[in-house]
């Protein structure tokens, strides 16, 4: 590309320069022609022979100046008449020159010419590489869209066998096997887990659908944040088996918005605490107010996240690393809707790495 305009802009710029040295040529011809045709019409004048060249000049000077003025005119063009040598015949001793001006017009309209080359070969220049950018920055767009759902799809199916697989091979013990009271009773309730699991999951994407179209109600009241926050953590611990340490730093704080949606919120970073960090983990919810702002911390102790994925991680169906390679569950749904959620209550959400090690998403309501 870079050559290709380099030969674009070289072919204008030799094209305006032998331009320029033609006109310029044309200017020292016609100058010629002028004197020329000047010297012809004095000979023609010169009749009396024994008064000298010079001196016939000089008694015909207006005559011979006024010729000069129409042969301007005549071709267009601008000289000086003068002498070059007093003691000569006409063609040694009349002299014309184009005049200054001549050339310096040629001059300004080559450099113009040449300077609007340079700018439209800029100009298209610029435009065919922010065309590329653009161009490039869609198809990357595509492909990494491409990548997303083809995760979003891997994903999907395998959270959707998982528990169909674990709810089919649970029915068949049960009905081919006769089983104690009390292992039937933890076969059920596997069941149950399972369906429960396989329910939220399929609740996850309608509810992102929804959210994402604008179709959700939501339904605002003052909310506990305490109890609301108390109760999602009892409910996600028991469904994971939580056995690490969770720190809850209580005070009684109130906002207003939909309980369940926020619920959801909750149970989705406390989701990924488990899954990432580990079911050993330290998870720590804290309040803080700051500028009129309630600040929910939700930490952990685990390895954290990639700086370079900060940006990405709310998009929808946005899952780090490769689906074929992940070992944590989940679609890459819940911290878009969690971001949508709050997005309605008219809070923010922002994430950052904690030292020595962990993650830190903290959510600001506006009191």
């Amino acid at each position: 590309m870079f050559f290709v305009f380099s030969w674009w802009l070289y072919s204008f710029i030799s094209l305006v320069s032998s331009e320029y040295k033609l006109e310029k040529e044309n200017l020292n011809l016609t100058s010629l022609l002028v004197r020329k045709r000047i010297i012809t019409s004095v000979e023609q004048m010169y009749d009396n022979k024994a008064e000298s060249p010079y001196d016939f000049y000089l008694n015909n000077i207006d005559t011979i100046k006024k010729i000069h003025a129409n042969l301007n005119q005549e071709f267009a063009i601008m000289t000086h008449l003068s002498l070059a040598d007093t003691n000569a015949y006409f063609t040694n001793m009349i002299s014309v020159s184009v005049v200054k001006e001549e050339f310096d017009k040629i001059q300004k309209r080559y450099l113009s010419k040449k300077r609007t080359y340079y700018s439209e070969v800029l100009f298209f220049g610029l435009l065919v590489i922010i065309g590329s950018i653009w161009i490039y920055s869609k198809l990357e767009k595509l492909l990494n869209l491409n990548k997303i759902q083809n995760n979003f799809l891997l994903s999907v199916t395998h959270e959707l066998k998982t528990p169909i697989t674990a709810i089919k091979l649970s029915s068949q013990t049960l009905i081919n096997r006769k089983l104690e009271d009390d292992v039937k009773l933890k076969v059920q309730n596997q069941i149950l887990q399972n369906a429960d699991r396989l329910n939220d999951l399929i609740d996850n994407v309608l509810l992102a659908n929804n959210i994402d179209g604008n179709i959700y109600e939501y339904k605002f009241a003052k909310i506990n944040l305490n109890e609301l926050i108390n109760t999602t953590s009892k409910e996600v611990f028991s469904s994971y088996e939580y056995e690490g340490e969770f720190i809850f730093n209580e005070s009684e704080q109130e906002i207003y918005g939909d309980y369940l949606a926020l619920k959801l919120v909750f149970s989705n970073l406390l989701n990924n605490s488990i899954k990432y960090a580990g079911q050993n983990s330290q998870i720590k919810v804290v309040y803080q107010l700051k500028n009129k702002e309630l600040c929910v911390k939700f930490s952990d102790n685990g390895s954290g996240i990639d700086e370079n994925e900060f940006n990405n991680i709310f998009n929808k169906f946005y899952r780090v690393g490769d689906e074929n390679t992940r070992s944590t569950k989940g679609t890459g749904l819940g911290l878009f809707i969690v971001k949508e959620i709050l997005k309605a209550h008219n809070a923010k959400i922002e994430v950052e790495n904690i030292l020595p090690h962990g993650a830190q998403f903290i959510i600001k309501f506006k009191k």
